[in-house]
């Protein structure tokens, strides 16, 4: 018998779920409070095991107009999303729509837009707003002490870039990527993990994302003269974050953990970030 089920976040896990139950034949609608699609945002994912992605959607990954393979350097966030998005009917998903109740009796019969549910998906990230509705409390993510300067610089401003990987040294990490968009434009992206006191952490509003996270945190003054000192032994780590800032940008995000009570009431279901948030040190996402 096929279901009608709402799914609240047009991130990669709710389109994620999305796809899976429209290939099991269920009717889908999600619902995104961002405005437009959202394939120019976010940055690396690493690598991604093609053939989950084809399972999921039935046909192979293409990028740069090849079936996707890892030789091709890091996934990019947007090329996953929009992978997702065109494996869903039109109309599917519903751009700003923001969802901040589900109806008066949200466990038995949930309600989006006035319309009657047979199950809703909470998909709508790490502070989510009906996170209270599963979980039963208001207990929000925790700071884990420790925020990452994610850089994002176009590979033709630095040719000669041949440092990908990690180094860690005894203040700090960074981790540096390859990444190719479906465009072909190859990018140097990745991120510089810190230790940072709460007292200058911008903490997000009930309902935000990574995105919004990253949007209300400054870069501080002390960034680029803490990268020349700790990391002087790795020249390629300093420009790219040169270059980066110069040429691209360097957004602050501080890290939060969560883990849910309870991912499931009555015909509700949360996943994703709103269920699991953690730092890259403990996974991350979905």
């Amino acid at each position: 018998m096929p279901y009608l089920i709402g799914i609240v976040g047009g991130s990669l896990a709710g389109l994620a779920a999305a796809n899976a139950l429209h290939r099991l034949g269920h009717s889908v609608r999600v619902y995104e409070k961002s405005p437009a699609s959202l394939e120019a945002r976010g940055s690396s994912l690493g690598y991604v095991d093609n053939r989950l992605w084809h399972f999921v959607r039935g046909v192979p990954m293409m990028r740069a107009g090849r079936i996707a393979d890892r030789s091709q350097g890091a996934y990019f966030y947007g090329d996953l999303w929009r992978y997702l998005y065109e494996g869903l009917p039109p109309d599917t998903v519903r751009f700003g729509a923001t969802v901040t109740d589900l109806g008066p009796s949200p466990r038995t019969q949930p309600m989006i837009e006035g319309e009657a549910l047979d199950a809703v998906i909470i998909a709508d990230g790490g502070f989510s707003s009906l996170r209270p509705l599963v979980n039963g409390s208001t207990r929000q993510p925790e700071y884990a002490g420790q925020m990452v300067f994610r850089a994002k610089l176009a590979r033709e401003h630095f040719p000669d870039f041949s440092g990908e990987g990690g180094h860690e040294e005894r203040d700090a990490f960074v981790m540096m990527l390859q990444v190719v968009q479906d465009s072909g434009r190859q990018w140097i992206m990745g991120g510089v993990g810190v230790g940072v006191p709460e007292s200058e952490v911008v903490r997000p509003a009930d309902g935000a994302n990574r995105q919004d996270m990253t949007a209300s945190q400054p870069l501080p003054d002390w960034f680029m003269p803490f990268v020349r000192r700790v990391f002087r032994r790795h020249a390629s780590v300093v420009r790219w974050l040169e270059l980066a800032q110069a040429h691209g940008k360097i957004t602050p995000q501080p890290l939060f953990e969560f883990k849910a009570d309870r991912v499931t009431n009555g015909r509700l279901i949360m996943i994703g970030d709103a269920a699991h948030m953690a730092s890259p040190r403990t996974a991350a996402g979905a």
